[in-house]
């Protein structure tokens, strides 16, 4: 970025306010904004304030950044070429939820960063932090600072909870269990599918068998259920679609037949995390992703919708509804994300030219 180059540049601002070189009031004229810079530069340096043992010049300098454009802030939170110390800053000064959503994503942040934020975050970064496995799955610690958190909200804790559990217990447990091939089935009346279970009856066959994937393939359990799956009627895929476990589920959601991924929807045991791996998936019939876009419980949830617009898979009906409801930084990748629809990206492409209008 040329903001770190040159004369003026936030760098050499820095230096002279450490250095002290300049006035106390000098400084606090600073921390207002007041300072011939790039805005880029600027950022950097309330940043800096921001974070100051003063408590007059870091709310002066917090205030000033909270006035800034947006779209200035948040580009700079997004660059991964910026220094991770400037990162860190803003990590620790910005209230903002947007740009403490594109830092948690920025790969130069450090994660003992993440770690701190998610012991006092907000509810709607909470959510952000929760879902970031690959940095979950690179610094565990992060679930344990996010359970400390005294407003922690309940859909971030079960999330939580749900991750540690899937990541990390559950690993224990998989040597134990990599030899049971029998699927687990719950006895629960069948009183929710009676509609499915009728329309089953007039097609009794057996139908074409799922692809595994990869994983599963390597999968014991998931290869043998797999392989008795194909030789199961309609009507019996969809008992076990509603009554079976979360390896039945992921399975059967993605027959051909929809009564059975149907069944699957109404299964009671089904989680919100594997709504999510559903609404990404690209082998499920269009119906499944109807279904979970069309049900207010789910596509509710930002990260549900989100998933929902980028596949390319989703019914277009589906999709246009859900796209004002993307932020700022999402839209942006929509519209320029060739592996969805033309219509999609242009209809991304309106409202992010709409808000940057707004904003800039």
């Amino acid at each position: 970025m040329t903001a770190f180059t040159g004369e003026m540049t936030a760098a050499a601002v820095i230096e002279l306010v450490e250095s002290g070189a300049y006035p106390r009031e000098v400084v606090a004229t600073i921390a207002r904004g007041f300072m011939p810079l790039a805005q880029e530069d600027l950022v950097v340096v309330l940043a800096h304030l921001g974070a100051s043992n003063d408590a007059e010049i870091a709310g002066l300098a917090r205030a000033a950044l909270a006035e800034l454009p947006p779209r200035i802030v948040l580009e700079l939170a997004s660059d991964e070429s910026v220094p991770a110390d400037v990162l860190l800053r803003l990590v620790r000064v910005s209230g903002d939820a947007q740009v403490l959503e594109a830092l948690i994503r920025n790969r130069t942040v450090p994660d003992s960063a993440i770690i701190a934020l998610a012991r006092t975050a907000e509810p709607q970064v909470q959510d952000v932090i929760v879902i970031n496995q690959a940095r979950i799955l690179r610094a565990p610690e992060i679930l344990d600072a996010l359970l400390q958190n005294p407003s922690l909200s309940g859909d971030a804790r079960r999330r939580a909870y749900e991750t540690r559990e899937e990541f990390f217990e559950k690993k224990a447990r998989i040597e134990a269990f990599a030899g049971e091939e029998e699927p687990e089935v719950v006895d629960i009346p069948l009183g929710p599918i009676a509609d499915l279970l009728e329309r089953a009856a007039q097609d009794p066959g057996p139908s074409a068998p799922i692809a595994l994937t990869e994983v599963e393939k390597k999968n014991v359990k998931a290869s043998a259920v797999w392989a008795k799956l194909a030789y199961l009627s309609i009507s019996e895929k969809v008992q076990l679609a509603f009554k079976g476990d979360r390896v039945l589920r992921m399975l059967l959601v993605r027959e051909r037949n929809k009564l059975v991924a149907s069944a699957v929807l109404r299964n009671p045991r089904l989680s919100e995390q594997e709504i999510e791996n559903i609404a990404g998936m690209r082998n499920v019939e269009e119906e499944v992703l109807r279904v979970i876009g069309t049900n207010r419980e789910w596509s509710s949830k930002y990260v549900i919708m989100l998933i929902l617009c980028r596949n390319p898979k989703t019914p277009i009906g589906v999709v246009l509804p859900f796209i004002n409801r993307l932020t700022l930084r999402d839209l942006k990748g929509l519209k320029d994300d060739k592996g969805v629809s033309q219509v999609v990206r242009e209809s991304a492409k309106r409202f992010y030219l709409s808000r940057t209008q707004k904003t800039g």
